[in-house]
């Protein structure tokens, strides 16, 4: 009969050895974990030993916060910290253990010197297109829950849908990897930091870049258009827009300049350490025709509300626009008796045509609330809009409505209702507009509208002083160069 240990050799797989050769399981693990241990023991002994050889002060005094320096470090590492050392030194597994090691070192004294401190991390990257913040920190090798504390506590104040390529961002971690600070820059006029509070939470904010602003006197003479006399001047095309948006209820420059008309303005640049950043307010504008002259001036009231006054003070606006939209030609004016170019007979063209590329934006006439949206026979897709004093419009022939617009809308002036086509009755792209007074079709273009607020009597006295800066401004000789530049106030 077989005794108990024969059946246990037995049962045991794999290759069988003799039995004074045979070492017990329990053996085999203490011998291969003190074997472990004495060469972990070693390794760490000597890297340590090379960087900071070993002195006969107590491990104590490496710490003491009256010793504020570091000792002599290995020779080829004078220059570099503890971390850098290491890792200039190619320590391997060793490097990945010195967060343990820091820990070890933190416990034995009252504080730690700064030199003993591991230094921040500072990352630094930007948003490439078809990526995202998260995308883009992840690739930078940060962790994902550091990724996941950034984006919640961003939240709050910035949408990430909002995201475009070039923007920037910043990170700043301490040594166990904790996030200090993040700062993500939205273009280049809107800052979103997050900093580590007192309390260990994360608190975001956002913050306006700051801008220097320059103030400049620009010149010129039209020789074909407003906008290539400004271009021709080495300024962009949103400043025509705004030189030309602040007489929009006065005058049409797609229709009405001439040359030999001159133009005048003030307007601010705003830079920051990039270069030119974007375009400030236009402060004061002067346009001169064969027939009239046109002044403005940018004024805000003691609420801070800013808008444009003529010289009188009474305000440029008025309470209806000239026209709804930027146009080509007018194809078709208001007129009792016209021969309708598709159903060839005469009747009454009570309206405006005015011809403009499928899908230029349409804008309302003035404040108001839309009463109808929808498809009305001849007019192809419609809207009308009641404002007050009995007035109603009408936009004919859209190719689509606005986003959200639907009957019983509060519009603005200028506020886009929809986009210029070609349904219903129509032989091509246009705006068909038409406006009811007290219940009447009357012509667009010779109702005189009445203007908006003036300038209130209690500010009259600060804006005649600003006046009386603004045309001294504007008078100045710009010289061969058509520019005069300086700081801003």
């Amino acid at each position: 009969m077989r005794s108990r240990r024969n059946q246990r050799e037995r049962a045991v797989p794999g290759r069988r050895f003799p039995r004074n050769q045979r070492i017990s399981g329990s053996w085999k693990g203490i011998l291969a974990a003190a074997g472990v241990f004495a060469l972990a023991a070693s390794f760490s002994y000597a890297a340590v030993r090379m960087l900071w050889p070993v002195t006969s002060a107590p491990r104590t005094a490496l710490i003491d916060p009256a010793q504020d320096a570091a000792p002599t470090p290995a020779p080829g590492f004078e220059a570099l910290g503890p971390a850098q050392a290491l890792a200039s030194a190619g320590a391997g597994q060793l490097g990945a253990r010195m967060d343990d090691a820091w820990e070890d070192l933190a416990v034995v004294g009252p504080a730690a010197p700064s030199w003993l401190i591991p230094p921040s991390e500072i990352l630094s990257g930007s948003i490439e297109r078809g990526s995202s913040l998260g995308k883009a920190l992840s690739e930078h090798g940060v962790p994902s829950q550091s990724v996941y504390e950034i984006t919640r506590a961003l939240r709050g104040v910035f949408d990430f849908r909002r995201s475009r390529p070039g923007d920037l961002f910043s990170l700043v971690e301490g040594a166990d990897g904790e996030i200090l600070s993040f700062e993500y820059r939205h273009g280049r006029e809107t800052a979103y930091r997050i900093e580590r509070t007192d309390t260990g939470d994360l608190h975001a904010s956002q913050q306006e870049v700051p801008a220097e602003v320059r103030i400049v006197v620009l010149g010129g003479v039209i020789s074909s258009s407003l906008f290539d006399a400004i271009r021709d001047l080495g300024e962009g095309g949103e400043l025509v827009h705004r030189f030309s948006d602040i007489f929009v209820w006065d005058f049409d420059f797609s229709r009405e300049s001439r040359p030999g008309d001159e133009f005048r303005l003030v307007f601010e640049k705003r830079y920051d350490s990039q270069g030119f950043r974007e375009y400030g307010e236009v402060l004061a504008a002067s346009y001169r025709s064969a027939e009239r002259e046109l002044l403005a001036f940018y004024f805000e009231d003691e609420d801070g509300y800013g808008d444009y006054y003529t010289p009188e003070g009474s305000s440029v606006r008025r309470t209806f626009l000239r026209a709804p939209v930027k146009y080509r030609r007018i194809s078709s004016r208001y007129t009792k008796r016209r021969m309708h170019p598709i159903l060839r007979r005469v009747r009454p063209h009570e309206g405006i045509d005015y011809a403009a590329p499928a899908g230029t934006p349409v804008w309302s006439v003035a404040d108001g609330r839309v009463i109808y949206r929808g498809w009305n026979g001849g007019f192809g897709r419609l809207v009308k809009i009641r404002h007050n004093n009995g007035y109603v419009s009408f936009y004919g022939h859209l190719s689509r409505y606005a986003a959200g617009l639907k009957i019983g809308s509060k519009v603005g002036q200028r506020e886009v209702i929809g986009y210029v086509g070609s349904t219903g009755l129509s032989t091509g792209p246009h705006l068909d507009y038409r406006l009811k007074i007290g219940g009447r079709f009357v012509d667009p273009l010779r109702v005189r509208f009445p203007r908006g607020t003036g300038v209130p009597v209690t500010a009259q006295d600060r804006f005649a002083k600003l006046k009386e800066q603004r045309m001294a401004e504007l008078r100045a000789e710009v010289g061969a160069e058509n520019h005069i530049t300086w700081a801003g106030m």
